[in-house]
């Protein structure tokens, strides 16, 4: 009796114990979302949860979202870009930490891309019609652009890094950092899931995406990235493991006007101040830094196929460009971006 007794109480222990340790372990892999509208667009995060990561976590992604978008933002009338945008003197503009460094990586870039990103361009998306309903399904002429290229330019900012403030050399000079804000957004919500020790998580702001550790699944985050299409219907083309990075997409076969029958695509040359005529519709881009990443997809979008994979060679950047020849799309990667692929 007493060894049956013993046995009893022996699987029970056992029993009991593999009870725990499986609540432990679903308590464990408890994960949150948590979304919302910021910068013109939506943010989501998915993680893991834990006993820090409750109301303070919101309020601290709350706050950081209203902070990037008081600083960078254009649509904001006292923002710090349009404080800069407004001056019409020489006078040296001193920016917050934040802004600054957004500035010196966007400058990093434009050099690197031989002037295919560039956060003066504004004046001509705006002329184009992408950001002014007046101009809307108006062509301008080639003297019109050749006047408002003048005024475009990174290297006509004059940075002063002692000082971190930037002048102008043309009082028409203005900054849109639309294209390397939300990357540059993503990567501080993600410094803030590891101040709150958060090891598993994926943060998404208007498409752009960083992913660490693992999902609720235990595998390394996936996500699908969209078949370029005209409709609003998303497609997937394929899908890729984040693997502790992001990644940024850029395309144009959303944004666009015709006149004439001819399409103007909502992506400007910067260095020849006309929508692009090339075939890339979509590309791709896999970086640590999402602000990076976003950066490099939208220079990407300029250069073309070729020019793009040639420059992520040059870099070492996992890349996917899409090009559509006719009615057909034709999918181009390097081994580094395939390396993240999952069949």
């Amino acid at each position: 009796m007493t060894a049956f007794f013993y046995a009893c109480m022996n699987r029970l222990f056992i029993t009991t114990l593999l009870v725990l340790i499986l609540t432990a372990c679903q308590q464990e892999s408890q994960y949150t979302k948590l979304s919302g509208n910021t910068m013109g667009t939506t943010y989501n995060l998915t993680f893991e949860s834990n006993q820090d990561s409750g109301e303070q976590l919101k309020n601290a992604v709350t706050q950081e979202l209203e902070t990037i978008n008081q600083l960078m933002s254009t649509y904001i009338p006292d923002s710090e870009i349009n404080q800069f945008n407004a001056l019409r003197s020489d006078e040296c503009f001193q920016f917050s930490d934040a802004t600054w460094l957004v500035l010196v990586a966007a400058k990093d870039i434009y050099h690197q891309t031989n002037g295919a990103f560039d956060i003066t361009v504004g004046p001509l998306i705006q002329r184009w019609g992408f950001d002014a309903v007046e101009y809307d399904d108006k062509v301008p002429s080639d003297e019109e652009i050749a006047s408002l290229k003048e005024s475009v330019g990174t290297d006509k900012l004059q940075f002063d890094f002692e000082g971190q403030c930037i002048s102008k050399t043309s009082p028409e000079l203005t900054i849109n950092l639309s294209a390397i804000a939300k990357g540059y957004a993503v990567d501080q919500l993600a410094n803030i899931m590891e101040e709150f020790d958060i090891e598993n998580y994926l943060v998404e702001i208007g498409g752009e995406t960083k992913g660490q550790g693992i999902n609720v699944h235990g595998y390394p985050w996936r996500i699908a990235v969209e078949k370029p299409a005209s409709s609003l219907n998303q497609q997937q083309l394929l899908i890729v493991a984040l693997n502790n990075t992001s990644i940024a997409t850029s395309g144009d076969y959303r944004n666009y006007f015709e006149v004439n029958g001819k399409r103007f695509s909502h992506t400007i040359d910067p260095t020849t101040g006309y929508p692009i005529t090339h075939n890339l519709t979509s590309v791709s881009v896999i970086h640590p830094s999402n602000m990076y990443a976003d950066a490099y997809a939208t220079a990407m979008s300029v250069m073309g196929s070729e020019a793009s994979l040639e420059f992520a060679e040059q870099y070492q950047l996992p890349v996917l460009v899409i090009q559509r020849e006719g009615q057909e799309l034709i999918t181009l990667s390097n081994q580094l971006f395939e390396e993240s692929l999952i069949e």
